[in-house]
Protein backbone atom coordinates (compact mmCIF):
# COMPACT_ATOMS: atom_id res chain seq x y z
CA UNK A 1 0.00 0.00 0.00
CA UNK A 2 1.38 3.46 -0.81
CA UNK A 3 1.73 6.25 1.71
CA UNK A 4 4.31 7.74 4.09
CA UNK A 5 3.41 5.30 6.91
CA UNK A 6 4.10 2.22 4.83
CA UNK A 7 5.80 -0.36 7.04
CA UNK A 8 3.97 0.69 10.21
CA UNK A 9 1.69 -2.00 11.63
CA UNK A 10 -1.24 -1.00 13.84
CA UNK A 11 -3.41 -3.24 15.99
CA UNK A 12 -6.82 -1.60 15.90
CA UNK A 13 -9.07 -2.48 18.85
CA UNK A 14 -11.32 0.51 18.29
CA UNK A 15 -15.05 0.66 17.76
CA UNK A 16 -17.81 3.03 16.67
CA UNK A 17 -16.31 6.26 15.26
CA UNK A 18 -13.71 7.99 17.46
CA UNK A 19 -11.04 5.29 17.25
CA UNK A 20 -11.85 3.98 13.76
CA UNK A 21 -11.63 7.53 12.37
CA UNK A 22 -8.11 7.76 13.78
CA UNK A 23 -7.00 4.44 12.31
CA UNK A 24 -8.68 5.28 8.99
CA UNK A 25 -6.41 8.32 8.68
CA UNK A 26 -3.36 6.18 9.44
CA UNK A 27 -4.47 3.51 6.95
CA UNK A 28 -4.98 6.19 4.30
CA UNK A 29 -1.35 7.20 4.86
CA UNK A 30 -0.15 3.68 4.22
CA UNK A 31 -0.08 2.00 7.64
CA UNK A 32 -1.09 -1.66 7.79
CA UNK A 33 -4.11 -1.55 10.10
CA UNK A 34 -5.39 -4.85 11.52
CA UNK A 35 -8.94 -4.31 12.74
CA UNK A 36 -9.52 -6.80 15.55
CA UNK A 37 -13.09 -7.86 16.33
CA UNK A 38 -14.87 -10.82 17.86
CA UNK A 39 -18.32 -12.36 17.63
CA UNK A 40 -20.60 -10.18 15.50
CA UNK A 41 -17.87 -7.53 15.38
CA UNK A 42 -17.90 -3.80 15.86
CA UNK A 43 -21.49 -2.82 16.73
CA UNK A 44 -20.97 0.23 14.52
CA UNK A 45 -21.25 -2.04 11.48
CA UNK A 46 -25.04 -1.78 11.60
CA UNK A 47 -25.59 1.53 13.39
CA UNK A 48 -28.19 3.78 11.73
CA UNK A 49 -29.24 0.91 9.45
CA UNK A 50 -32.68 -0.78 9.21
CA UNK A 51 -33.02 -3.78 11.57
CA UNK A 52 -33.18 -6.17 8.61
CA UNK A 53 -30.16 -4.72 6.78
CA UNK A 54 -27.95 -7.47 5.41
CA UNK A 55 -24.84 -5.35 4.97
CA UNK A 56 -22.70 -2.86 6.88
CA UNK A 57 -23.71 0.81 6.93
CA UNK A 58 -22.01 3.64 5.05
CA UNK A 59 -20.27 5.16 8.08
CA UNK A 60 -18.61 1.86 8.93
CA UNK A 61 -17.62 1.25 5.32
CA UNK A 62 -16.05 4.71 5.06
CA UNK A 63 -14.00 4.75 8.26
CA UNK A 64 -12.76 1.17 7.91
CA UNK A 65 -11.56 1.23 4.33
CA UNK A 66 -7.93 0.21 3.75
CA UNK A 67 -7.96 -2.03 6.84
CA UNK A 68 -7.57 -5.78 7.22
CA UNK A 69 -10.12 -7.58 9.38
CA UNK A 70 -9.22 -10.31 11.86
CA UNK A 71 -11.04 -11.85 14.80
CA UNK A 72 -9.60 -12.56 18.24
CA UNK A 73 -11.19 -13.33 21.60
CA UNK A 74 -9.23 -11.26 24.12
CA UNK A 75 -11.11 -12.91 27.01
CA UNK A 76 -9.72 -16.32 26.05
CA UNK A 77 -6.34 -17.24 27.55
CA UNK A 78 -5.00 -18.37 24.20
CA UNK A 79 -6.44 -15.24 22.61
CA UNK A 80 -4.45 -13.12 25.03
CA UNK A 81 -1.29 -15.05 24.13
CA UNK A 82 -1.91 -14.53 20.41
CA UNK A 83 -2.52 -10.82 20.93
CA UNK A 84 0.82 -10.48 22.73
CA UNK A 85 2.52 -12.25 19.82
CA UNK A 86 0.93 -9.71 17.48
CA UNK A 87 2.10 -6.87 19.74
CA UNK A 88 5.69 -8.11 19.37
CA UNK A 89 5.38 -7.68 15.62
CA UNK A 90 3.52 -4.35 15.64
CA UNK A 91 4.24 -0.66 16.16
CA UNK A 92 1.02 0.74 17.58
CA UNK A 93 -1.96 -0.44 19.61
CA UNK A 94 -5.05 1.78 19.42
CA UNK A 95 -8.09 1.33 21.66
CA UNK A 96 -11.05 3.38 22.85
CA UNK A 97 -12.61 1.03 25.38
CA UNK A 98 -14.09 2.36 28.59
CA UNK A 99 -11.69 3.08 31.43
CA UNK A 100 -10.11 -0.06 32.89
CA UNK A 101 -11.21 -2.57 30.22
CA UNK A 102 -7.73 -3.28 28.88
CA UNK A 103 -6.30 -3.60 32.39
CA UNK A 104 -9.00 -6.12 33.32
CA UNK A 105 -8.06 -8.10 30.21
CA UNK A 106 -4.44 -8.06 31.39
CA UNK A 107 -3.46 -6.03 28.31
CA UNK A 108 -2.89 -2.52 29.67
CA UNK A 109 0.06 -0.37 28.65
CA UNK A 110 2.33 -1.49 31.49
CA UNK A 111 1.88 -5.10 30.42
CA UNK A 112 2.28 -4.50 26.70
CA UNK A 113 5.41 -2.38 27.10
CA UNK A 114 7.02 -5.41 28.72
CA UNK A 115 6.02 -7.47 25.68
CA UNK A 116 7.38 -4.83 23.26
CA UNK A 117 9.25 -1.79 24.69
CA UNK A 118 8.87 -0.04 21.30
CA UNK A 119 5.09 -0.29 21.26
CA UNK A 120 3.09 2.94 21.08
CA UNK A 121 -0.12 2.54 23.04
CA UNK A 122 -2.78 5.07 21.99
CA UNK A 123 -6.05 5.41 23.84
CA UNK A 124 -9.00 7.77 23.65
CA UNK A 125 -11.64 8.07 26.38
CA UNK A 126 -14.54 10.45 26.66
CA UNK A 127 -13.04 12.38 29.57
CA UNK A 128 -9.51 10.98 29.75
CA UNK A 129 -8.03 8.66 32.34
CA UNK A 130 -7.97 11.07 35.29
CA UNK A 131 -10.38 13.48 36.94
CA UNK A 132 -13.83 12.91 38.42
CA UNK A 133 -15.48 12.25 35.03
CA UNK A 134 -12.97 9.60 33.95
CA UNK A 135 -15.26 6.60 34.69
CA UNK A 136 -18.27 8.17 32.94
CA UNK A 137 -19.24 6.59 29.64
CA UNK A 138 -19.40 9.00 26.73
CA UNK A 139 -20.33 9.31 23.07
CA UNK A 140 -20.23 12.12 20.54
CA UNK A 141 -23.54 13.63 21.69
CA UNK A 142 -22.58 13.76 25.35
CA UNK A 143 -19.11 15.12 24.55
CA UNK A 144 -20.61 17.87 22.39
CA UNK A 145 -22.90 18.70 25.30
CA UNK A 146 -20.15 18.84 27.93
CA UNK A 147 -17.53 20.62 25.82
CA UNK A 148 -19.60 23.71 25.03
CA UNK A 149 -19.97 22.71 21.38
CA UNK A 150 -23.72 22.06 21.60
CA UNK A 151 -24.38 25.30 23.47
CA UNK A 152 -22.32 27.29 20.96
CA UNK A 153 -24.36 25.80 18.11
CA UNK A 154 -27.60 26.70 19.87
CA UNK A 155 -26.47 30.27 20.48
CA UNK A 156 -25.35 30.71 16.88
CA UNK A 157 -28.66 29.37 15.59
CA UNK A 158 -30.73 31.19 18.25
CA UNK A 159 -32.56 27.90 18.69
CA UNK A 160 -32.14 26.06 22.00
CA UNK A 161 -32.35 22.30 21.79
CA UNK A 162 -31.37 21.92 18.14
CA UNK A 163 -29.21 19.01 17.13
CA UNK A 164 -25.69 20.27 16.41
CA UNK A 165 -23.72 18.97 13.45
CA UNK A 166 -20.93 17.50 15.50
CA UNK A 167 -17.37 16.33 15.20
CA UNK A 168 -17.14 14.92 18.72
CA UNK A 169 -15.67 11.66 17.43
CA UNK A 170 -13.73 13.03 14.49
CA UNK A 171 -11.93 15.74 16.50
CA UNK A 172 -10.57 13.13 18.89
CA UNK A 173 -9.73 10.80 16.01
CA UNK A 174 -7.68 13.46 14.22
CA UNK A 175 -5.92 14.37 17.48
CA UNK A 176 -5.12 10.73 18.24
CA UNK A 177 -3.75 10.12 14.73
CA UNK A 178 -1.55 13.21 14.97
CA UNK A 179 -0.29 12.10 18.36
CA UNK A 180 0.57 8.64 17.02
CA UNK A 181 2.60 10.16 14.19
CA UNK A 182 4.47 12.30 16.73
CA UNK A 183 5.10 9.28 18.96
CA UNK A 184 6.45 7.32 15.98
CA UNK A 185 8.82 10.20 15.24
CA UNK A 186 9.95 10.34 18.88
CA UNK A 187 10.60 6.59 18.81
CA UNK A 188 12.95 7.07 15.87
CA UNK A 189 15.09 9.27 18.11
CA UNK A 190 14.82 7.38 21.41
CA UNK A 191 14.08 3.79 20.40
CA UNK A 192 11.30 3.70 23.00
CA UNK A 193 7.56 3.54 22.68
CA UNK A 194 5.16 5.42 24.93
CA UNK A 195 1.54 5.83 25.92
CA UNK A 196 -0.65 8.46 24.27
CA UNK A 197 -3.98 9.56 25.74
CA UNK A 198 -6.60 11.83 24.14
CA UNK A 199 -9.79 12.91 25.91
CA UNK A 200 -12.65 13.49 23.49
CA UNK A 201 -13.90 16.43 25.55
CA UNK A 202 -10.57 18.27 25.40
CA UNK A 203 -10.02 17.41 21.73
CA UNK A 204 -13.35 18.94 20.75
CA UNK A 205 -12.59 22.03 22.83
CA UNK A 206 -9.42 22.38 20.77
CA UNK A 207 -11.61 22.87 17.68
CA UNK A 208 -13.49 25.76 19.32
CA UNK A 209 -11.00 28.62 18.94
CA UNK A 210 -13.64 31.01 17.59
CA UNK A 211 -16.06 30.15 20.38
CA UNK A 212 -13.42 30.83 23.03
CA UNK A 213 -12.63 34.14 21.33
CA UNK A 214 -16.30 35.09 21.55
CA UNK A 215 -16.34 34.13 25.25
CA UNK A 216 -13.14 35.87 26.35
CA UNK A 217 -13.40 38.94 24.11
CA UNK A 218 -17.20 39.21 24.32
CA UNK A 219 -17.24 39.77 20.56
CA UNK A 220 -18.76 37.38 18.02
CA UNK A 221 -16.65 35.88 15.24
CA UNK A 222 -17.99 36.01 11.66
CA UNK A 223 -21.62 36.07 10.57
CA UNK A 224 -24.04 33.46 9.28
CA UNK A 225 -24.45 33.08 5.49
CA UNK A 226 -26.73 35.62 3.83
CA UNK A 227 -29.89 34.67 2.00
CA UNK A 228 -29.73 35.14 -1.75
CA UNK A 229 -32.12 34.52 -4.65
CA UNK A 230 -31.58 30.74 -4.76
CA UNK A 231 -30.20 29.79 -1.35
CA UNK A 232 -27.51 31.17 0.93
CA UNK A 233 -24.08 32.65 0.39
CA UNK A 234 -21.17 33.08 2.82
CA UNK A 235 -18.57 35.84 3.12
CA UNK A 236 -17.02 37.99 5.83
CA UNK A 237 -17.89 41.67 5.67
CA UNK A 238 -16.80 43.90 8.59
CA UNK A 239 -13.00 43.78 8.37
CA UNK A 240 -12.50 44.19 4.62
CA UNK A 241 -9.42 46.27 3.74
CA UNK A 242 -10.37 49.69 2.39
CA UNK A 243 -9.36 48.94 -1.21
CA UNK A 244 -11.35 45.70 -1.21
CA UNK A 245 -14.33 47.54 0.27
CA UNK A 246 -14.05 50.11 -2.52
CA UNK A 247 -14.19 47.36 -5.15
CA UNK A 248 -17.04 45.67 -3.31
CA UNK A 249 -19.11 48.86 -3.20
CA UNK A 250 -18.52 49.35 -6.93
CA UNK A 251 -19.61 45.76 -7.65
CA UNK A 252 -22.86 46.49 -5.81
CA UNK A 253 -23.42 49.52 -8.01
CA UNK A 254 -22.93 51.78 -4.99
CA UNK A 255 -19.45 53.21 -5.56
CA UNK A 256 -20.38 56.29 -3.50
CA UNK A 257 -20.42 54.18 -0.33
CA UNK A 258 -16.62 53.96 -0.44
CA UNK A 259 -16.51 57.70 0.27
CA UNK A 260 -19.39 57.76 2.73
CA UNK A 261 -17.88 58.70 6.13
CA UNK A 262 -20.05 56.00 7.79
CA UNK A 263 -18.24 53.30 5.80
CA UNK A 264 -15.02 54.90 4.53
CA UNK A 265 -12.68 53.13 6.96
CA UNK A 266 -12.62 49.75 8.71
CA UNK A 267 -13.27 51.40 12.09
CA UNK A 268 -16.28 53.30 10.71
CA UNK A 269 -17.64 50.15 9.09
CA UNK A 270 -17.42 48.29 12.40
CA UNK A 271 -19.17 51.13 14.24
CA UNK A 272 -21.97 51.11 11.67
CA UNK A 273 -21.95 47.39 11.13
CA UNK A 274 -25.68 46.69 11.48
CA UNK A 275 -26.57 49.41 8.98
CA UNK A 276 -23.96 48.13 6.56
CA UNK A 277 -25.04 44.53 7.03
CA UNK A 278 -28.63 45.32 6.03
CA UNK A 279 -27.49 47.36 3.05
CA UNK A 280 -25.29 44.54 1.74
CA UNK A 281 -27.86 41.86 2.59
CA UNK A 282 -30.46 43.64 0.49
CA UNK A 283 -28.11 43.52 -2.52
CA UNK A 284 -27.30 39.86 -1.91
CA UNK A 285 -30.98 38.88 -1.78
CA UNK A 286 -31.37 39.92 -5.41
CA UNK A 287 -28.49 37.78 -6.70
CA UNK A 288 -28.12 34.05 -7.33
CA UNK A 289 -25.29 32.06 -5.81
CA UNK A 290 -23.59 31.82 -9.19
CA UNK A 291 -23.81 35.58 -9.76
CA UNK A 292 -22.37 36.26 -6.32
CA UNK A 293 -19.60 33.69 -6.80
CA UNK A 294 -18.50 35.24 -10.09
CA UNK A 295 -18.70 38.83 -8.84
CA UNK A 296 -17.04 38.37 -5.45
CA UNK A 297 -14.37 35.92 -6.63
CA UNK A 298 -13.35 38.44 -9.28
CA UNK A 299 -12.82 40.98 -6.51
CA UNK A 300 -10.49 38.67 -4.60
CA UNK A 301 -12.99 38.37 -1.75
CA UNK A 302 -13.07 35.01 0.06
CA UNK A 303 -16.64 33.81 -0.38
CA UNK A 304 -18.66 30.78 -1.34
CA UNK A 305 -22.15 29.39 -1.89
CA UNK A 306 -23.79 27.17 0.71
CA UNK A 307 -23.82 23.79 -1.06
CA UNK A 308 -25.88 20.71 -0.28
CA UNK A 309 -24.23 17.30 -0.15
CA UNK A 310 -25.90 16.49 -3.47
CA UNK A 311 -24.34 19.59 -5.02
CA UNK A 312 -20.94 18.63 -3.60
CA UNK A 313 -21.09 15.32 -5.46
CA UNK A 314 -21.41 17.22 -8.74
CA UNK A 315 -19.04 20.07 -7.92
CA UNK A 316 -16.62 20.52 -10.88
CA UNK A 317 -13.71 21.52 -8.64
CA UNK A 318 -14.03 18.38 -6.50
CA UNK A 319 -14.51 16.27 -9.62
CA UNK A 320 -11.30 17.57 -11.16
CA UNK A 321 -9.38 16.95 -7.92
CA UNK A 322 -10.91 13.45 -7.69
CA UNK A 323 -11.98 14.17 -4.12
CA UNK A 324 -14.34 11.17 -4.15
CA UNK A 325 -13.44 7.67 -5.27
CA UNK A 326 -15.55 4.60 -5.92
CA UNK A 327 -14.62 1.29 -4.31
CA UNK A 328 -16.16 -2.16 -4.61
CA UNK A 329 -17.48 -3.96 -1.53
CA UNK A 330 -18.53 -7.60 -1.58
CA UNK A 331 -21.87 -6.87 0.11
CA UNK A 332 -22.58 -3.17 -0.46
CA UNK A 333 -21.50 -3.09 -4.11
CA UNK A 334 -20.02 0.11 -5.49
CA UNK A 335 -19.79 2.86 -2.88
CA UNK A 336 -18.43 6.39 -3.14
CA UNK A 337 -16.15 7.60 -0.36
CA UNK A 338 -14.03 10.66 0.26
CA UNK A 339 -10.47 10.08 -0.94
CA UNK A 340 -7.55 10.73 1.46
CA UNK A 341 -7.32 14.49 1.76
CA UNK A 342 -3.70 14.62 2.97
CA UNK A 343 -1.85 14.60 -0.35
CA UNK A 344 1.84 13.66 -0.51
CA UNK A 345 4.04 14.25 -3.55
CA UNK A 346 6.50 11.38 -3.04
CA UNK A 347 4.43 8.89 -1.03
CA UNK A 348 0.88 9.30 -2.30
CA UNK A 349 -1.99 8.10 -0.17
CA UNK A 350 -4.86 6.10 -1.65
CA UNK A 351 -7.79 3.85 -0.87
CA UNK A 352 -6.93 0.42 -2.17
CA UNK A 353 -9.42 -1.84 -0.41
CA UNK A 354 -12.93 -1.68 1.00
CA UNK A 355 -13.77 -2.14 4.68
CA UNK A 356 -13.34 -5.80 5.66
CA UNK A 357 -15.99 -8.27 6.69
CA UNK A 358 -15.64 -9.75 10.18
CA UNK A 359 -12.52 -11.93 10.18
CA UNK A 360 -12.07 -11.57 6.42
CA UNK A 361 -8.26 -11.65 6.62
CA UNK A 362 -7.72 -14.23 9.37
CA UNK A 363 -5.91 -16.78 7.22
CA UNK A 364 -3.66 -14.18 5.56
CA UNK A 365 -2.70 -12.26 8.72
CA UNK A 366 -2.25 -15.21 11.08
CA UNK A 367 -0.39 -17.09 8.39
CA UNK A 368 2.02 -14.28 7.50
CA UNK A 369 2.64 -12.92 11.01
CA UNK A 370 2.41 -16.01 13.21
CA UNK A 371 3.07 -18.80 10.70
CA UNK A 372 -0.27 -20.51 11.32
CA UNK A 373 -1.70 -22.78 8.66
CA UNK A 374 -5.25 -22.45 7.36
CA UNK A 375 -6.12 -25.61 9.33
CA UNK A 376 -4.70 -24.12 12.56
CA UNK A 377 -6.70 -20.94 11.99
CA UNK A 378 -9.84 -23.03 11.46
CA UNK A 379 -9.17 -24.96 14.68
CA UNK A 380 -8.68 -21.74 16.67
CA UNK A 381 -12.02 -20.54 15.38
CA UNK A 382 -13.67 -23.77 16.52
CA UNK A 383 -12.13 -23.33 19.98
CA UNK A 384 -13.54 -19.80 20.26
CA UNK A 385 -10.10 -18.19 20.26
CA UNK A 386 -10.63 -16.27 17.02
Amino acid sequence: MPGPLRGVRILDLTHVLNGPFCTMLLAHMGAEVLKIEYGSGDRYRHSWMPPDANRDGYEFLMVNSNKKGITLNLKHEKGTEIFCELVKKSDVVVENFSLGVMERLGLGYETLREVNPRIIYATSKGYGESGPYAPVRANASTIMATSGWQNAAQELAHKPGIRALGIGDEAAGVSLALGICAALYARERTGRGQKLEVAMQEALMGFMVSSFHTYFENRPVAQPPKQCADGYYAFHLPDLPDELWRRFATAMGRAELAEDPRYAGAKARRQNYHELEELVSEWVRGKTRRELWEALSALGLPSGPVLSLGELMKDPHLEERKAFVEIEHSQAGTIKVLAPWARFSDTPSAITRAAPLVGQDNVEVYGELLGLSAEEVRRLAQEGVI
